[in-house]
Protein backbone atom coordinates (compact mmCIF):
# COMPACT_ATOMS: atom_id res chain seq x y z
CA UNK A 1 0.00 0.00 0.00
CA UNK A 2 1.44 3.37 -0.96
CA UNK A 3 0.62 7.07 -0.73
CA UNK A 4 2.33 9.64 -2.93
CA UNK A 5 2.20 13.42 -3.37
CA UNK A 6 3.94 14.84 -6.41
CA UNK A 7 5.84 18.10 -6.12
CA UNK A 8 3.33 20.82 -5.23
CA UNK A 9 4.34 24.17 -3.71
CA UNK A 10 7.77 22.74 -3.10
CA UNK A 11 6.61 19.65 -1.19
CA UNK A 12 6.62 16.03 -2.31
CA UNK A 13 6.44 12.81 -0.34
CA UNK A 14 6.01 9.07 -0.68
CA UNK A 15 5.05 6.44 1.86
CA UNK A 16 4.76 2.68 1.57
CA UNK A 17 3.47 0.01 3.91
CA UNK A 18 4.12 -3.69 3.33
CA UNK A 19 2.51 -6.60 5.15
CA UNK A 20 4.22 -9.94 4.62
CA UNK A 21 4.19 -13.35 6.23
CA UNK A 22 6.69 -16.11 5.51
CA UNK A 23 5.82 -19.53 6.93
CA UNK A 24 7.83 -22.75 6.83
CA UNK A 25 8.73 -25.76 8.92
CA UNK A 26 12.35 -25.11 9.79
CA UNK A 27 14.21 -22.99 7.24
CA UNK A 28 16.74 -20.64 8.78
CA UNK A 29 17.64 -18.79 5.57
CA UNK A 30 20.33 -19.29 2.96
CA UNK A 31 19.03 -22.78 2.17
CA UNK A 32 19.77 -24.25 5.60
CA UNK A 33 17.18 -25.76 7.89
CA UNK A 34 16.92 -26.97 11.46
CA UNK A 35 16.04 -30.51 12.43
CA UNK A 36 12.32 -31.05 13.17
CA UNK A 37 11.39 -31.60 16.78
CA UNK A 38 9.39 -34.68 15.84
CA UNK A 39 10.37 -36.29 12.52
CA UNK A 40 6.93 -37.89 12.35
CA UNK A 41 5.13 -34.55 12.60
CA UNK A 42 6.60 -31.91 10.31
CA UNK A 43 3.45 -29.80 10.66
CA UNK A 44 4.30 -29.47 14.37
CA UNK A 45 7.26 -27.31 13.29
CA UNK A 46 5.15 -25.00 11.15
CA UNK A 47 5.70 -21.38 12.08
CA UNK A 48 7.05 -18.02 10.88
CA UNK A 49 10.42 -18.05 9.14
CA UNK A 50 13.33 -16.49 11.03
CA UNK A 51 13.41 -13.73 8.39
CA UNK A 52 9.68 -13.01 8.63
CA UNK A 53 9.20 -9.26 9.11
CA UNK A 54 5.44 -8.83 9.34
CA UNK A 55 5.06 -5.04 9.07
CA UNK A 56 7.33 -2.64 7.20
CA UNK A 57 6.74 1.11 6.74
CA UNK A 58 8.93 3.58 4.81
CA UNK A 59 8.28 7.26 4.14
CA UNK A 60 10.31 10.01 2.49
CA UNK A 61 9.71 13.70 1.89
CA UNK A 62 11.40 16.63 0.15
CA UNK A 63 10.59 20.29 0.80
CA UNK A 64 12.11 23.08 -1.29
CA UNK A 65 12.34 26.24 0.79
CA UNK A 66 10.34 29.13 -0.77
CA UNK A 67 13.28 31.47 -1.17
CA UNK A 68 15.32 32.56 -4.17
CA UNK A 69 14.69 32.92 -7.90
CA UNK A 70 11.41 31.42 -9.02
CA UNK A 71 10.12 31.13 -5.44
CA UNK A 72 7.64 33.19 -3.41
CA UNK A 73 10.12 35.15 -1.28
CA UNK A 74 13.45 36.91 -1.77
CA UNK A 75 13.28 35.93 -5.42
CA UNK A 76 15.76 38.41 -6.81
CA UNK A 77 18.35 37.13 -9.26
CA UNK A 78 21.35 38.85 -7.69
CA UNK A 79 23.78 37.76 -5.01
CA UNK A 80 21.02 37.52 -2.40
CA UNK A 81 19.11 35.11 -4.61
CA UNK A 82 22.15 32.84 -4.91
CA UNK A 83 22.61 32.82 -1.13
CA UNK A 84 19.02 32.13 -0.06
CA UNK A 85 17.88 30.10 -3.08
CA UNK A 86 18.29 26.41 -3.80
CA UNK A 87 17.80 25.15 -0.23
CA UNK A 88 15.77 22.02 0.49
CA UNK A 89 15.03 19.67 3.38
CA UNK A 90 14.65 15.95 2.83
CA UNK A 91 13.97 13.07 5.16
CA UNK A 92 13.44 9.33 5.16
CA UNK A 93 11.89 7.32 7.98
CA UNK A 94 11.50 3.58 8.38
CA UNK A 95 9.88 1.25 10.88
CA UNK A 96 9.50 -2.51 10.93
CA UNK A 97 8.55 -5.21 13.39
CA UNK A 98 11.08 -7.67 14.79
CA UNK A 99 12.07 -11.18 13.77
CA UNK A 100 10.35 -14.25 15.26
CA UNK A 101 12.34 -15.99 18.00
CA UNK A 102 12.24 -19.69 18.91
CA UNK A 103 13.23 -20.95 22.35
CA UNK A 104 14.98 -24.33 22.24
CA UNK A 105 15.88 -26.99 24.79
CA UNK A 106 19.40 -28.40 24.52
CA UNK A 107 19.69 -32.06 25.44
CA UNK A 108 23.06 -32.79 23.87
CA UNK A 109 24.96 -30.53 26.29
CA UNK A 110 22.78 -31.26 29.30
CA UNK A 111 23.91 -33.41 32.29
CA UNK A 112 24.23 -37.07 31.35
CA UNK A 113 21.63 -39.65 32.34
CA UNK A 114 22.28 -41.21 35.74
CA UNK A 115 21.31 -44.87 36.19
CA UNK A 116 19.25 -47.17 34.02
CA UNK A 117 20.11 -48.63 30.64
CA UNK A 118 21.25 -45.26 29.28
CA UNK A 119 23.52 -44.40 32.23
CA UNK A 120 26.12 -41.84 31.14
CA UNK A 121 24.42 -41.08 27.82
CA UNK A 122 22.92 -37.80 26.60
CA UNK A 123 19.27 -37.07 27.55
CA UNK A 124 18.44 -37.29 23.84
CA UNK A 125 17.91 -41.00 24.54
CA UNK A 126 14.96 -40.00 26.72
CA UNK A 127 13.01 -38.64 23.73
CA UNK A 128 10.09 -40.70 22.39
CA UNK A 129 12.14 -41.53 19.26
CA UNK A 130 15.64 -41.19 20.85
CA UNK A 131 16.67 -39.06 17.85
CA UNK A 132 19.74 -37.01 18.67
CA UNK A 133 19.66 -35.00 15.40
CA UNK A 134 16.59 -32.93 16.19
CA UNK A 135 15.98 -29.49 17.71
CA UNK A 136 13.86 -29.76 20.83
CA UNK A 137 11.66 -27.09 22.36
CA UNK A 138 10.35 -26.79 25.94
CA UNK A 139 6.79 -26.44 27.20
CA UNK A 140 5.17 -23.03 27.63
CA UNK A 141 3.74 -22.37 31.09
CA UNK A 142 0.24 -20.91 30.60
CA UNK A 143 -0.41 -17.48 32.09
CA UNK A 144 3.25 -16.49 32.46
CA UNK A 145 4.43 -13.53 30.33
CA UNK A 146 6.82 -14.61 27.58
CA UNK A 147 8.75 -11.35 27.60
CA UNK A 148 9.97 -8.92 30.22
CA UNK A 149 9.72 -5.12 30.11
CA UNK A 150 12.65 -2.76 29.55
CA UNK A 151 15.31 -5.14 28.18
CA UNK A 152 18.85 -3.82 28.33
CA UNK A 153 21.79 -4.89 26.13
CA UNK A 154 24.64 -6.98 27.49
CA UNK A 155 27.17 -4.21 26.89
CA UNK A 156 28.08 -1.83 28.35
CA UNK A 157 25.78 -2.93 31.19
CA UNK A 158 25.25 -6.41 32.61
CA UNK A 159 22.06 -6.76 30.58
CA UNK A 160 18.47 -7.61 31.40
CA UNK A 161 16.64 -10.24 29.33
CA UNK A 162 13.92 -9.74 26.78
CA UNK A 163 12.65 -13.32 27.17
CA UNK A 164 11.25 -14.56 30.48
CA UNK A 165 12.94 -17.85 31.41
CA UNK A 166 10.19 -18.50 33.98
CA UNK A 167 7.69 -18.95 31.13
CA UNK A 168 9.21 -22.30 30.12
CA UNK A 169 9.60 -25.76 31.55
CA UNK A 170 10.67 -29.17 30.30
CA UNK A 171 8.03 -31.57 28.92
CA UNK A 172 6.68 -34.17 31.39
CA UNK A 173 8.54 -37.45 32.01
CA UNK A 174 7.46 -40.89 33.18
CA UNK A 175 8.69 -42.80 36.23
CA UNK A 176 11.85 -43.79 34.35
CA UNK A 177 12.68 -40.22 33.36
CA UNK A 178 11.65 -40.64 29.71
CA UNK A 179 9.81 -37.80 28.04
CA UNK A 180 6.17 -38.71 27.48
CA UNK A 181 5.85 -36.24 24.60
CA UNK A 182 7.62 -33.41 22.83
CA UNK A 183 7.61 -29.80 24.01
CA UNK A 184 4.62 -27.67 23.01
CA UNK A 185 6.41 -24.32 22.47
CA UNK A 186 5.88 -23.49 18.77
CA UNK A 187 8.44 -22.09 16.37
CA UNK A 188 8.57 -18.29 16.27
CA UNK A 189 6.67 -17.92 19.52
CA UNK A 190 8.22 -14.56 20.46
CA UNK A 191 8.93 -11.42 18.46
CA UNK A 192 12.10 -9.38 18.75
CA UNK A 193 11.88 -5.62 19.29
CA UNK A 194 10.62 -3.26 16.62
CA UNK A 195 13.13 -1.07 14.83
CA UNK A 196 12.80 2.50 13.56
CA UNK A 197 15.05 5.27 12.31
CA UNK A 198 14.75 8.80 10.86
CA UNK A 199 17.35 10.39 8.56
CA UNK A 200 17.45 14.08 7.65
CA UNK A 201 19.35 16.18 5.09
CA UNK A 202 19.72 19.89 4.33
CA UNK A 203 20.85 20.53 0.76
CA UNK A 204 21.89 23.70 -1.10
CA UNK A 205 22.29 23.81 -4.86
CA UNK A 206 23.89 26.86 -6.46
CA UNK A 207 24.18 27.45 -10.18
CA UNK A 208 27.68 28.73 -10.93
CA UNK A 209 27.43 29.02 -14.71
CA UNK A 210 25.01 27.95 -17.39
CA UNK A 211 26.45 24.43 -17.37
CA UNK A 212 28.03 24.07 -13.93
CA UNK A 213 26.39 23.97 -10.50
CA UNK A 214 27.55 23.15 -6.99
CA UNK A 215 25.63 21.06 -4.46
CA UNK A 216 26.35 21.12 -0.73
CA UNK A 217 24.56 18.96 1.83
CA UNK A 218 24.58 18.12 5.53
CA UNK A 219 23.15 14.66 6.15
CA UNK A 220 22.21 13.23 9.53
CA UNK A 221 21.55 9.50 9.80
CA UNK A 222 19.50 8.33 12.79
CA UNK A 223 18.91 11.97 13.69
CA UNK A 224 17.24 11.09 17.03
CA UNK A 225 20.09 8.73 17.96
CA UNK A 226 17.49 6.03 18.63
CA UNK A 227 19.00 2.83 20.03
CA UNK A 228 18.01 -0.13 17.86
CA UNK A 229 18.60 -3.39 19.67
CA UNK A 230 19.13 -6.67 17.83
CA UNK A 231 17.76 -10.11 18.64
CA UNK A 232 18.88 -11.94 21.79
CA UNK A 233 22.03 -13.96 21.19
CA UNK A 234 21.17 -17.01 23.34
CA UNK A 235 17.78 -18.67 22.85
CA UNK A 236 18.57 -22.16 24.19
CA UNK A 237 18.03 -23.61 27.67
CA UNK A 238 19.76 -26.69 29.12
CA UNK A 239 17.70 -29.62 30.36
CA UNK A 240 18.55 -30.62 33.92
CA UNK A 241 16.09 -32.95 35.71
CA UNK A 242 17.60 -31.97 39.06
CA UNK A 243 16.59 -28.31 38.57
CA UNK A 244 13.01 -28.88 39.64
CA UNK A 245 12.56 -25.33 40.94
CA UNK A 246 13.10 -23.92 37.43
CA UNK A 247 11.07 -26.43 35.43
CA UNK A 248 14.07 -28.72 34.91
CA UNK A 249 15.68 -26.06 32.74
CA UNK A 250 18.83 -24.04 33.43
CA UNK A 251 20.26 -20.89 31.91
CA UNK A 252 23.50 -21.58 29.97
CA UNK A 253 24.40 -17.93 30.47
CA UNK A 254 22.85 -14.71 29.14
CA UNK A 255 19.66 -16.44 27.99
CA UNK A 256 17.29 -14.05 26.26
CA UNK A 257 19.61 -11.07 26.72
CA UNK A 258 20.26 -8.79 23.75
CA UNK A 259 23.99 -8.76 23.11
CA UNK A 260 24.27 -6.53 20.03
CA UNK A 261 22.66 -3.78 18.02
CA UNK A 262 20.52 -3.99 14.92
CA UNK A 263 23.34 -3.66 12.40
CA UNK A 264 25.15 -6.57 14.09
CA UNK A 265 22.02 -8.74 14.13
CA UNK A 266 22.85 -12.47 14.04
CA UNK A 267 19.35 -13.42 12.88
CA UNK A 268 19.62 -12.38 9.23
CA UNK A 269 21.56 -13.02 6.02
CA UNK A 270 22.90 -9.49 5.65
CA UNK A 271 26.30 -9.55 3.98
CA UNK A 272 26.85 -5.80 4.24
CA UNK A 273 29.37 -4.34 6.61
CA UNK A 274 27.93 -3.77 10.12
CA UNK A 275 29.38 -0.26 9.97
CA UNK A 276 26.94 0.83 7.27
CA UNK A 277 23.18 1.09 6.95
CA UNK A 278 20.51 1.33 9.62
CA UNK A 279 20.95 0.54 13.28
CA UNK A 280 24.00 2.71 13.90
CA UNK A 281 24.32 5.63 16.34
CA UNK A 282 23.73 9.11 14.94
CA UNK A 283 26.11 9.96 12.11
CA UNK A 284 26.70 13.34 10.43
CA UNK A 285 28.01 13.60 6.89
CA UNK A 286 29.01 16.63 4.81
CA UNK A 287 28.91 16.48 1.03
CA UNK A 288 30.15 18.80 -1.72
CA UNK A 289 29.52 17.97 -5.36
CA UNK A 290 30.17 19.75 -8.65
CA UNK A 291 27.63 19.02 -11.38
CA UNK A 292 28.39 19.77 -15.03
Amino acid sequence: MSLERRLTRGLSFQSRYTWSHSINDGSVGGGESSGPENVNCLTCDKGPSVFDVRHNFVANAVYELPFGPGKAYLNGSGAMGKVVGGWSFSSIALWHTGHPLTVKMDLGNSPSIVGGQFDGFSPTYLLPDANDQTDQRPDVIPGVPLTLPNPRPLTPTTGTPLINIAAFQAPPVDANGNFTRYGDAPNGLIRALDSWQVDLALTKETKLTERVSMEFAVQAFNIFNHVQLADPGVLTLFYDPAATSTGSLTDPGNFGIISSFNNFNNNNDNNASPNTGTGLPRQLQFMLRIKF
